[in-house]
């Protein structure tokens, strides 16, 4: 009998995919890898040939169904360092390169195209800004822009620059105290006072760094619209439904709410531990890219080291931090040093949440300019049905 015909045992299964016995059983309940019942009544059987299409796919227990590549010249993460465009996105930090210049970088946009004037810079709604202003303003600016179809790399970055400026001034909050770039005009909004210099150097840096980071959770969302050819208003608002979730965009809000109780009890472990238990995660720490280190991480907060140098409070930052070292080798994130900027600044704890989003909408449209050249509808994964016909009504 050979083994085709015969079929593989669950053991031998797991010792060609390199898991527990447990684990295929979990491939079969999930769909991923047929099975046959031998003459015993109870055995299983499967066909190694489904065996080596479930190998090939390198799925595994956590991993799902969905593995989709997509070939793109915007960014590259890896632990050797982030690129946008084929330049070190920490360099260009150093270069104190402003956030406005790194978008154009990622459109590619030429030195003739300005960024224009906000269309209002009057009174603000004094109270907190969250990611829904920003989705709420996103379908303004949209119905205001009677060319919003147009998907020419020229009109996007158009419609770019003026969302982009319309979002920042547009934000509840703070009167805006100084005449300067959008991460100054986006620190007033945020703080309601001008800071210093080094600070609000701090918030661009953070601007800049999440600028775009490959194919996270939204910029795929965001692709996805693209690909259906929707225009780029609604491409940055399905981006936007995607970043309120607590393990993207957000997570910076559990950092900052971390510090405050560390500030307020002076137990680190005890409010690391609470936080644990939560949400099930040391808020800051963590990435499911990088083994190493977050490059993001150390260029932000060697800025927010700067901007609150004497500030006594930064014993906290450093007390989490060391905590986390001793017992994980958890490498921190950037959610990490953008939850101290926001904790350390005064701002609410959304406020990393917006930042986050507003710096990512660059990094969207970027991401659409790509999508609008390939063959529209490529995203079209199939369904595996697991359901049971016993229900349908006769």
């Amino acid at each position: 009998m050979t083994e085709a015909s015969a079929g593989l045992t669950a053991a031998e299964v797991a010792a060609r995919l390199g898991v527990q016995r447990q684990t295929v059983y979990a491939y079969v309940s999930r769909g991923l890898l047929p099975r046959t019942v031998a003459e015993d009544g109870r055995t299983s059987r499967f066909d190694p040939a489904d065996v080596e299409r479930l190998r090939k796919g390198a799925r595994t227990d956590t991993e799902g169904e969905l593995h989709t590549l997509i070939t793109t010249r915007i960014t590259r993460v890896s632990d050797d360092g982030l690129l946008v465009r084929g330049r070190d996105l920490v360099d260009l930090v150093n270069d104190r390169m402003p956030f406005t210049e790194v978008a154009d970088l990622l459109w590619l946009a030429g030195a003739d195209e300005p960024w224009p004037s906000p269309s209002s810079t009057g009174a603000v709604e004094q109270r907190p800004a969250t990611i829904d202003d920003l989705r709420i303003r996103t379908a303004m600016v949209s119905q205001q822009d009677p060319l919003r179809h147009d998907l020419s790399p020229h009109a996007v970055r158009a419609a770019g620059r003026t969302l982009l400026t319309e979002l920042v001034h547009g934000l509840p909050g703070h009167a805006t105290h100084i005449d300067g770039s959008l991460a100054d005009v986006l620190w007033c909004r945020l703080v309601g006072e001008p800071g210093t210099p080094r600070q609000r150097r701090a918030l661009e840096t953070a601007m800049t760094l999440l600028v775009d980071h490959g194919l996270a959770g939204s910029t795929f969302a965001a692709r996805i619209a693209a690909s259906v050819r929707a225009d780029p208003y609604s491409v940055v608002s399905a981006g936007l439904g995607v970043l309120g979730g607590t393990l993207h965009g957000a997570a910076s809000h559990a950092v900052h709410q971390l510090f405050v109780e560390v500030d307020g009890s002076g137990q680190p472990a005890q409010a690391i531990g609470e936080a644990r238990r939560r949400t099930g995660v040391i808020p800051g720490f963590g990435h499911a890219v990088y083994r190493r280190q977050d490059p993001r991480y150390r260029s932000l907060m060697a800025s927010v080291l700067d901007a609150w140098a004497d500030d006594p409070r930064l014993r906290h930052v450093h007390r989490v931090r060391d905590v986390v070292n001793e017992r994980s080798d958890a490498v921190p994130n950037i959610d990490l040093a953008l939850g101290a900027l926001t904790w350390l600044s005064g701002m609410h704890p959304d406020a990393g949440e917006v930042i986050f989003a507003v710096a990512r909408t660059a990094g969207w449209l970027a991401h659409a300019m790509e999508e609008y050249d390939e063959p529209p509808v490529r995203f079209r994964p199939r369904a595996r049905w697991m359901g049971s016909a016993t229900n349908v009504s006769r």
